[in-house]
């Protein structure tokens, strides 16, 4: 019951913000989002996996039902052509039960209903970015700390074990196998990490930006240091890596003040000397190991993808990829064919014109033209197109790009803010009101 009633409360919650504007509306939800894996664990019912669906729905309510001006539709028409060519194909498919109709909903759940997010980050301005970047920081923060307690004071502290944690648990290597990778609020450590670096290019976009008030690059300034030591206390070697490509894109991306790449660079001389003073945050150095990435990679990346697309031309069916599915309805999947490799599930799932229709996609994000170094977010837009790039390539090499919460949310709206034209910024008083 309380479930239900949490469910409820978010819906609504979101619903009203969303209707007040769109950045007070993912700020509402991006908040669910954090607590959700924590909530999850500990009332595992069933009804809590709808809690951050409930949420979405609330703010798609909110925002769809909301005439846009013109400029703003202009902005978004060529997204918008995207999104139903992406939604059309699973919804047909939804149409042949291949699979358990519960298998087929849950399926057709992670195809297409986190994709309305590159529409709502077309309709993002500057400003938005910059109110975006300030509620990053405070969720970081708190995220963070978190994080840190779990670290000195244990995971069980936290997360009972149960069907729905037992991912947390079975990622015990650490340490001589006696500590586990810290997912602080969030489903598991994969989702923590993989929120943090999507969310330190938001807040580095607005960080460099000019600020009314010395608390606001303050802030900033913390939220980057504790997000990207998060990075590390989740211990998973793939963020790591994509916070390394950030970290090296934003040496050699311009439209970056002296003081502040005399402050970056501060920033990470105190993230080295954290992560080198501490063996149980350097998991990443596997990554040193070349025999490991070939073998890593080929696991995910072999012959065995030409056999699903023999076996597989239509797909086993929305939901038959195995992935997302919750724990209690496993049982159910039909045929069941799980590889570690999200454009693998998208074809178990989507059959090869779904898996083609990806591909074309991200080919279109990619080739929308250079950002033009007159934007006043050049820096943040560069960091964005490295994170989702990056985050598109390492679905080669594992799966939830499309369902993790609230990641897969996060690195769609920042798709959807990269491919549109540029919405000058103007520096304002900038406040939590909206």
């Amino acid at each position: 019951m309380i479930s239900i009633g949490l469910c409820g409360a978010a819906f609504l919650l979101c619903l009203y913000m969303g209707r007040r504007s769109l950045v007070a509306g993912l700020w509402t939800l991006m908040t669910v989002g954090y607590v959700y894996g924590i909530v999850r664990a500990n009332l595992p019912d069933g009804f809590t996996d709808l809690i951050f669906d409930a949420a979405t729905l609330g703010l798609y309510a909110g925002q769809f039902s909301q005439r846009q001006p013109l400029w703003q539709r202009s902005r978004a028409e060529d997204v918008l052509n995207w999104l139903i060519v992406l939604m059309a194909w699973p919804v047909m498919l939804f149409a042949m039960l291949w699979q358990d109709p519960l298998i087929q909903l849950v399926g057709l759940r992670g195809c297409i209903f986190l994709l309305p997010f590159v529409l709502l980050g077309a309709r993002l301005t500057g400003d938005d970015v910059y109110k975006l970047g300030l509620w990053f920081s405070v969720l970081n923060l708190a995220a963070g700390a978190l994080a840190l307690a779990e670290y000195t004071m244990g995971v069980d502290r936290f997360f009972p074990r149960n069907a729905v944690t037992e991912i947390i648990y079975r990622s015990r290597d650490l340490a001589n196998y006696t500590a586990y990778r810290i997912p602080s609020s969030f489903g598991n450590a994969h989702a923590y990490a993989a929120t943090m670096v999507l969310t330190i290019v938001v807040i580095a976009g607005s960080w460099v930006q000019r600020h009314h008030g010395r608390w606001q690059p303050r802030l900033m300034s913390v939220a980057l240091l504790i997000s990207m030591l998060g990075v590390f206390m989740s211990a998973t070697r793939v963020n790591a890596l994509i916070l390394f490509a950030l970290i090296v894109a934003s040496i050699f991306t311009g439209r970056m003040k002296g003081a502040y790449r005399f402050r970056w660079v501060i920033l990470l001389a105190g993230l080295g000397f954290g992560v080198g003073g501490d063996g149980r945050l350097q998991r990443f150095r596997w990554l040193q190991d070349a025999e490991f990435i070939a073998q890593r990679f080929g696991d995910s990346v072999n012959m065995s993808f030409l056999d699903l697309v023999r076996s597989y031309p239509l797909g086993n069916g929305l939901g038959g990829g195995g992935t997302s599915v919750p724990y209690f309805l496993q049982d159910r999947i039909r045929n069941v064919v799980v590889m570690e490799n999200e454009y693998a599930r998208i074809l178990l799932e989507l059959g090869i014109p779904g898996l083609l229709m990806w591909v074309l996609f991200i080919g279109w994000v990619f080739t929308r033209g250079q950002i033009k170094t007159a934007d006043m977010f050049y820096f943040g837009r560069r960091l964005a197109y490295v994170a989702v790039a990056c985050t598109f390539a390492t679905g080669l090499i594992g799966t939830g790009m499309l369902t993790s919460v609230p990641s897969t949310a996060i690195v769609l709206l920042l798709a959807g803010w990269i491919v549109v034209p540029e919405v000058r910024f103007t520096p304002t008083a900038v406040s939590f009101s909206v």
